[in-house]
């Protein structure tokens, strides 16, 4: 009978799955998906200048100032991918700004606020950007295939066109997890506001 007696006080001392969790299990949720968005930023802000230094080294040693496709090639390139380093550092100045620690209804407004700035950033920044770049890629074919082995072509042709698609495929997965994440937060304050 003491088994029995255990097993309904274990039973007793179980949470109600019905009731919210609570407001401090939510707040350490919003506090590190604030933590993780503030990541992604650092992040795309070290990729897009690692990538930038990369091609303008490039485009310094083996560029030609005297051709003007090459110049603008190299431009189309890399412009805006310093244009995208310039509204990513906004970005993360503007959401790491938010303090989570203030009332909730800031933090919400500000959230709510901030993911609509990164779905425009997103779906339209993004997409010119990389745009350019690949405009500027395929005006420097030409000059390519004038220096290099007809193979040797093909296979920049080849990889690069593999290398769009899976780069399209980690920015879409990238920009998905990112406004999952930001709508997760959404959802934490707005539960927080609801309690």
């Amino acid at each position: 009978m003491k088994n029995f007696d255990q097993i309904q006080a274990l039973w007793h001392q179980q949470s109600n799955p019905d009731s919210p969790p609570p407001a401090e299990l939510i707040m350490a949720k919003a506090e590190q998906s604030h933590r993780r968005m503030i990541a992604i930023h650092r992040g795309t802000m070290l990729t897009l200048s690692v990538t930038v230094l990369v091609l303008a080294a490039y485009f310094w040693k083996y560029g030609s100032a005297t051709n003007s496709t090459v110049l603008v090639s190299s431009l189309l390139m890399i412009t805006p991918l310093l244009f995208r380093i310039g509204v990513e550092y906004g970005s993360y100045r503007l959401f790491k700004s938010t303090n989570v620690t203030t009332d909730l209804l800031t933090c919400l407004t500000r959230t709510s606020y901030f993911h609509r700035i990164r779905r425009g950033i997103q779906w339209i920044v993004t997409p010119i950007s990389l745009g350019c770049y690949v405009w500027g890629f395929i005006l420097l074919l030409p000059y390519v295939k004038a220096g290099v082995s007809i193979g040797f072509y093909w296979y920049i042709i080849i990889s690069g066109v593999l290398f769009l698609c899976i780069l399209s495929i980690i920015i879409y997965r990238q920009i998905r997890g990112e406004m999952h994440l930001l709508k997760e937060l959404k959802v934490n304050y707005i539960s927080l506001l609801s309690d």
